[in-house]
C-alpha cells in the first residue's frame, strides 16, 4: 500500500498558497467571484497540489456557526 502522506515541504507550500488565496479572496472582488464559482479550479491554478477527484467546498463561519474541519480518520 502506497503512502500518500504529503511531505513537510508540500504541506508548507499548500499552507502558503492557502494564506495567499484567503488574502486575495477578501481583497479582490474578481478573484472572489472566481473562487465562489469554482474553488477547486482556482486552488489548482494557484499551484495547490490537490489529488485527482478532490472537490473543494467553501464554508464560512458566522456569529452563530463555527465550522471545524477534522482530518480523515486513519
Amino acid at each position: 500500500m502506497a503512502d500518500n502522506t504529503p511531505s513537510r515541504e508540500e504541506l508548507d507550500r499548500n499552507q502558503q498558497i492557502y494564506s495567499d488565496v484567503v488574502a486575495k479572496y477578501y481583497g479582490d472582488p474578481d478573484f472572489k467571484a472566481k473562487m465562489d464559482a469554482d474553488p477547486t479550479a482556482v486552488l489548482k491554478a494557484e499551484g495547490m497540489d490537490l489529488p485527482e477527484g478532490v472537490t473543494v467546498k467553501l464554508l464560512f463561519n458566522s456569529e452563530k456557526t463555527l465550522n471545524i474541519v477534522l482530518p480523515m480518520p486513519d
